[in-house]
Formats: structure tokens, sequence, C-alpha cells
């Protein structure tokens, strides 16, 4: 037995491995008061930088050591040298913290402010340490996004990254954070303005060819399949005006837009002279696309004006006056004349990739990217097919079954949208949509319901989406009966409501319903029929009409 090394009990380990957790907690409370009490007492020394040098070592995620270490690095006089010195230290610091963490958003942060401070950075040095990085994990987009960042600062240009991404690409198809990348060197060097596709013609059609062959080579890996999402998804980058109408008290108008960076600028022009107007968003949120302004006192001009126009950022919008509506609109009627220079090869791609639903009956990529290339390539055209393999998506997904409830809404609400405003004139803004026995759960786009009327939504499954109808602010009449409706709590103030329909939902809270009347002063007529809270109601207390049948043709 001698000569032989003891081994211990679990119960012995245990009690070394708990000591010695006890002694690095000791160690941790005192080096963090100390760095405290120096960062308080702004004694920017090179015992502040060991300790936290040490601390970082052990756990590289704790940022306000590294916003620490960057106060000393600026509150401190050193000379050239040895602020020089001190940045490289850095970099090998941070460094051996990837080592043990490649995905630290603090370390990769304070590895771009380090790159930032240096007299003579070195570039090359740090793409060799991306490629290092990227052959050791090539999903790490940490990484990339550190890339992105030598790319620009070292003046690489968008064909060596393009190519970059290209050889990635076709090392491993299965490699999200490269497609996202080519993705975004693609919008650089061929990005679009048109609405229908994210770049020129040419390089998506080659794109659309790559990202299929990588589809068919492993239909179970998600990276190309989100990237082929990218290609087919409508890519509106520029803010515009979609409707607008101009009356005597009140304007109302709506922007489209997928994706609004900051605030926009809106102003309303009558006879070249700005209207002193202030904007109300809805809904209440800082980029919110329906834009209303209720006017203190009536433009008495408007009749009489010569031109009514609106700037929206830098573009100007002219409107025209509309006899029928008895005001000034501006209507944009693009999305009715959708053209695809390439719906052949997308026919194409359709085709195959119901080939591939066939030999994968259980791929639910396959039969997304189907229902996103037949919405692409006619809506009205595949509407039924797309329903159809939206109800197999559910039992094929079925953890997924809500998100495909949700995009099933999406695509009925577009459908019939469109089916509306092909029936308008030029001159005229229609006031009635009836989306009622549609069983929605979302009411997506909701800008666009900004200036209807009258309003049916029976029928459907919108008893969590009541916020969404925040735009409805031209909206007299509005029926939700048969909604499963429980609270009014989340519903919305809508100013010109005077008809409301809540008729067989399961509404029990009678302080709901006295405070839904009071929002709306405008509202004449209730139905609550068959709802447990009409139990606990007395008409003769309310200010409106609690009645049993509301039609909204009336």
């Amino acid at each position: 037995m001698h000569g032989r090394v003891k081994v211990r009990t679990t119960a012995e380990q245990e009690e070394i491995k708990k000591r010695e957790r006890a002694a690095k907690v000791v160690q941790y409370k005192a080096d963090i008061a100390t760095v405290f009490q120096k960062r308080k007492d702004k004694i920017w020394d090179d015992e502040l930088l060991l300790i936290t040098k040490r601390m970082l070592l052990s756990n590289s995620d704790i940022y306000t050591l590294w916003n620490i270490r960057r106060e000393v690095f600026q509150n401190n006089k050193w000379t050239d040298e040895e602020y020089k010195q001190l940045l490289e230290n850095e970099m090998s610091l941070t460094e051996n913290c990837l080592k043990d963490n490649p995905k630290s958003y603090s370390v990769w942060h304070q590895r771009c402010w380090v790159m930032e401070q240096m007299s003579e950075p070195d570039w090359k040095r740090e793409l060799s340490l991306c490629a290092k990085c990227l052959n050791i994990d090539e999903r790490n987009f940490h990484c990339w996004d550190y890339r992105e960042f030598i790319v620009q600062k070292a003046g690489i240009s968008n064909e060596e990254e393009f190519e970059f991404s290209t050889t990635k690409i076709l090392n491993n198809f299965s490699n999200y954070s490269s497609w996202h990348y080519r993705s975004r060197i693609l919008y650089k060097m061929f990005g679009t303005t048109l609405e229908e596709i994210p770049i020129i013609d040419e390089k998506y059609r080659e794109e659309l060819d790559l990202v299929m062959n990588a589809t068919f080579t492993d239909p179970n890996d998600t990276s190309a399949w989100f990237y082929q999402r990218w290609l087919l998804d409508k890519c509106m980058t520029t803010c515009r005006l979609w409707r607008a109408i101009i009356k005597k008290d009140i304007a109302y108008v709506i922007i489209d837009n997928n994706i609004l960076i900051e605030p926009v600028s809106l102003s309303l022009y009558i006879n070249s002279e700005v209207v002193d107007v202030q904007w109300q968003l809805y809904p209440d949120e800082k980029f919110a696309k329906l834009q209303i302004a209720r006017f203190v006192k009536p433009l008495e001009n408007l009749d009489h004006a010569k031109e009514v126009f609106i700037k929206l950022q830098e573009t100007t919008y002219k409107l025209s006056y509309s006899e029928i509506e008895s005001a000034w609109i501006y209507k944009d009627n693009s999305s009715l004349h959708r053209q695809n220079s390439n719906d052949e090869q997308l026919n194409e791609q359709l085709k195959s990739y119901n080939q591939l639903s066939k030999m994968e009956p259980n791929n639910k990529w396959a039969l997304l990217t189907g229902i996103l290339l037949m919405k692409k390539i006619d809506l009205k055209k595949f509407y039924t097919d797309i329903l159809n393999n939206l109800m197999l998506l559910s039992k094929i997904d079925s953890l997924r079954k809500n998100y495909y409830k949700d995009l099933r809404s999406k695509l009925l609400v577009e459908y019939n949208l469109l089916e509306i405003w092909k029936k308008e004139n030029d001159m005229e803004i229609q006031i009635r949509i009836d989306l009622s026995g549609l069983d929605l759960t979302k009411l997506h786009n909701n800008h666009y319901f900004g200036l209807f009327e009258i309003v049916n939504l029976d029928a459907n499954q919108l008893e969590n989406s009541l916020h969404q109808l925040s735009t409805l602010q031209r909206c007299t009449r509005l029926s939700l009966s048969s909604n499963g409706i429980t609270s009014l709590k989340n519903f919305p103030t809508l100013h010109n409501l005077e008809f409301f329909s809540l008729r067989n939902n399961k509404l029990t809270n009678s302080e709901e319903i006295l405070n839904l009347i009071k929002r709306h002063k405008n509202l004449k007529n209730l139905d609550l029929t068959d709802n447990p809270v009409c139990e606990k109601l007395e008409p003769q207390i309310l200010n409106v009409h609690l009645i049993t049948n509301l039609s909204l043709e009336s």
C-alpha cells in the first residue's frame, strides 16, 4: 500500500471545494471593496489595474471592472510610452480573457475601445485574430461584429469581405453568422430602394440559387433557411407617406415603413405656409406610424386652398382635393401594382420546395418557405394553398402553432386589405372593413386601419390583442362580438367611437365597463348582451344605452 496516492472520499472532496469557494468569496469581497473605495477616492494607480486584472481573469463578464479600467487609463497622467504600453497590455489581457470566454460582450467592447485609443493600431493583426477565432468557432457572432468594426477602420473593401463570407459559407452552409454577415455586405454593395427585394435583381437571383443549394444540401439546418427569409421578406428602407386625409378640424397621416430608426419629421403646408400643429402618435410610441392632429381652430382657408402638401423627412407629397371625401387626400397605391421581374425564378423555386416537402414531409422549413414564395408571387392566386399549408404546418410543428396562427392572421388581414384597396377609386378612401369570422389572433399592420370608420371584427380570437386597436381613432362603429374577451383593461381610448358591440364575450367586471364609458365621451350605444357582467349593471345609472342588438350597417 506504500507509495499509492490516497484517493479522497466524495465528502472530503466536497469539503475542500467548499473551503476553496469560501476563500474565493472572501477574496472577491475584499478586492471589490478596495476597487470601489479607490474609485470613490479617485486613486487611479497601478494597484487598481492589478486588482481588476486579477478579477477579470477569473470572470471577464464583470463589465463594471472594464469601465473602471478605462477610467484609470483616462484619468491618470501617463507618459506617451507608458500609455502605449498600457494599451498593449490591455490587448494581451483581453486576448487571454477571450480564450476562456470567447463570447463575452464586455471583452470585445473593451478590445474595440483599446484599438481606437492606439495611435498606430495594427489592423492586420486584428484581422488575423478574427480569422483564428472564426476557425475555432465560425458561429461566434461577437467575432463577426468585431471583424466588421476592424474592416471599416482598416479600409478593407466590401468585395474582399464578400469573398470572405462566400468562402466561409461554402466551407459550411450551417453557419448563420456567415449568412447574416453576408446580408449586411450585400446590402452595402447592391442595396436597392425597391420594396420587394433587398438587393439589385442580378445579385438577388444569384443569392436565391445559392441559398436553395444550401437548403437542399441540409434541409434540417436552419441557417440558410433564415437567410432565405431575408431574401423573400419585403425590404422597405425608406420612410414614405402611405395615406393622408386633411379636414378643417382634423388631419390623419399614416406612414409606411418596416423599421423606423428615429422619430420622423412631419409638417403640413397650406398654400406654401406651414401649419402650426401638434401631432399625436398612435399607438403612443416613439415610432408610431399613425399621427393625428386635432386643430384647436378650424382651418377656414382649407376650402379655398390652391395647394396642400405634407413634408415627411425630406420628401414632399402633394395632396389632391376629393369631392367624395370633402377633404384633401393622399394615397400611395404602389402595393396594388406589385411586379417581380424574377417571377419565373420564384415559380421554379416554389416547384423545387414543393418537391422537397414531398420528399421530407416533416420538414417545416420547406413548407414555410413555400408559403413565403406563394405570397411573394401572387397572394390572391395562392390564397387557398397558403391557408392549407399553414394548417399543415400547425400539425407538423405543433409547438409553434400559435406562431402559425399569428402568421395566418397577418396574411388574412393583408389579403382583405388588398381586396378593399383595389375597389377604391383614386379619390376615395374606404371607410368600412369586415374581418368577421376569420379566427384572427392578431391585428397585424394595424396602422393601415387608421382611416376606417366602421370595423367588424366579430368571431375572432382577439382577446389578447385589444391594445392593437389603438389606431382605430377614426372608428365610430366597432364590433368585437364573440372574441372570448374576459377583460377590457387593455382596450384603448377611441375618441370617435359611438356604437360598440361586445356581445357574447366573457366580461364580468362592471368597473371596467364604467371606465370604458367614462373614457368614451361620444359613446351612444353599447351592446353587452350575453356577457356575465349584464347581471351586475343597472342601465338607468349609465350615460349610454345598453342594447341587445347593434348593427354596424344601421
